[in-house]
């Protein structure tokens, strides 16, 4: 079997099904009947999480188990002028020599590609394995509900091996662990009619809200906020910016009153900028407008741009590398109420509860109600891990003797969440294929690292 051409295939009948989170329910049939059609066991539950056992084959029955992990749903994200319909529409693959990208919309190669080496090895029958499972998680990019929720207290395995990695130089060990706050408030409007704006941003790169943060990209919601602290008696109408917690926000519309507003001043706050090559195709435009709006009064509209200008965010702890970070990945202000989610990440937990404290004191300050979402842990890093050294050394071979990368994300993984639902004392690392611009129209898939991955994968199983 042509390993790397075969998992090409199965990839492409993944971005035809659609997979947003929360909609998992075409792909988890995909992975059963593809199980089915093997006749292997698998389960799904009322998450939509499958697993799956592949017994362990002849000579393999005293062989430290394994388990194989991906998540089912993507990050849909497109082009402002896209006509894409994710519940519907299958992913439009442009195909090059070395690498895919989608036309105008998200890849889902996070973690589709994880999916598609999972089901290739499930499918294997050249390659002789210990007790292995396979197991696909639903709602990873929205709250990890599906790692929440499995049932995993009847299987006990030695190594997993997580496939949801964007460098295919490297071997994750660790990861953040983080929340959402959510911070609401309702407000008193009055009717108005004169002086209405709206402000548009869009053309920023945007990106994953953990492993882009510290590459100096601007969240249009923050920036929409300091555009209207430099104006005079703002009253806000609407603000909505942003789709996704863990996607750094790249485009917002706001509908506000003022009395007097000077056009020219966008083409002033953009020269104050620093604007990242990444940010270049930035658009910012302000245009009056017609109609009868609620508004907010200046007083609240102050409180709720403070808010978004001074809730801890971005990069807030960094050593080597970032420690802790906050991203305000969705806003909604809509007749009256404002919606504000922000996700906070860090790997020291300390850290996290301080950033947590001073920004819900913030808040609270300014009369907002907050809720904090259950979170997910981090996963310690463990250097002596017998997995880790195994596939250290099957790297080495098929990489000319180089070493890997062994580093700790700051993102978060599934690996915390399924290493406390598993029985037995588990090892885990984390590894994939090299991806770049996840979570934006961007994500690019190289494929020259999906067979490098491949190959030292199954160097790793050929040891057993």
């Amino acid at each position: 079997m042509d390993k790397y051409n075969r998992l090409l295939e199965i990839f492409d009948e993944i971005v035809k099904i659609p997979r947003d989170s929360s909609k998992e329910d075409k792909i988890a049939k995909y992975v059963c009947d593809f199980a089915e059609n093997l006749g292997l066991e698998y389960r799904i539950d009322d998450y939509y999480n499958v697993l799956v056992k592949r017994k362990a084959d002849s000579g393999m029955e005293n062989e430290k188990s394994l388990m194989f992990q991906a998540h089912l749903d993507m990050v849909c994200e497109k082009t402002i002028d896209s006509n894409h319909n994710f519940d519907t529409d299958p992913i439009e693959v442009i195909k090059k020599e070395d690498i895919y990208t989608a036309k105008d919309t998200t890849l889902g190669a996070d973690d589709g590609i994880g999916v598609s080496m999972a089901l290739l090895l499930m499918e294997d029958k050249d390659i002789k394995l210990p007790l292995t499972y396979f197991l696909f998680t639903t709602n990873e990019e929205t709250g990890m509900d599906g790692a929440k929720n499995v049932d995993l207290s009847d299987v006990n395995v030695d190594y997993m091996i997580n496939l949801d990695s964007e460098e295919e130089d490297s071997i994750i060990i660790g990861c953040a662990g983080g929340e959402t706050i959510t911070f609401e408030k309702e407000f008193n409007t009055t009717t108005l009619s004169d002086n209405i704006y709206k402000l548009n941003i869009n053309g920023l790169k945007g990106g994953h809200s953990g492993v882009d943060i510290d590459k100096g990209r601007l969240s249009s919601n923050y920036l929409g906020a300091y555009i209207l602290s430099k104006l005079n008696d703002v009253k806000l109408i609407s603000f909505v910016g942003g789709t996704k917690t863990n996607a750094i926000p790249n485009n917002s519309e706001i509908v506000f009153s003022t009395d007097n507003v000077d056009k020219n001043i966008i083409d002033s706050i953009i020269e104050e900028l620093e604007i990242t090559e990444e940010d270049k195709n930035i658009n910012i435009t302000i245009e009056e407008i017609n109609g009868t709006f609620d508004s907010l009064s200046i007083e609240d509209s102050n409180d709720i741009i403070s808010l978004i200008m001074n809730l801890k965010q971005n990069v807030i702890y960094k050593s080597t590398f970032v420690d802790t970070s906050g991203n305000i990945g969705i806003i909604k202000l809509d007749k009256g109420k404002i919606v504000l989610l922000e996700s906070l990440r860090s790997n020291i937990n300390s850290k996290l509860e301080e950033v947590r404290e001073d920004n819900i004191k913030l808040a609270t300050s300014l009369g907002f109600k907050n809720t904090i979402d259950e979170g997910y842990p981090g996963w310690d890093y463990d250097y002596n891990s017998e997995l880790l050294k195994k596939y250290v050394s099957s790297y080495k071979e098929t990489h000319d003797g180089n070493e890997p990368i062994i580093s700790s994300i700051h993102a978060g993984l599934e690996c915390g969440l399924l290493k406390n639902k598993i029985s037995g004392d588990t090892e885990i690392i984390s590894i994939g294929p090299t991806l770049e611009d996840v979570h934006t129209v961007d994500e690019t898939l190289y494929l020259d690292s999906c067979k490098k991955l491949i190959n030292t994968l199954y160097n790793f199983i050929e040891k057993y």
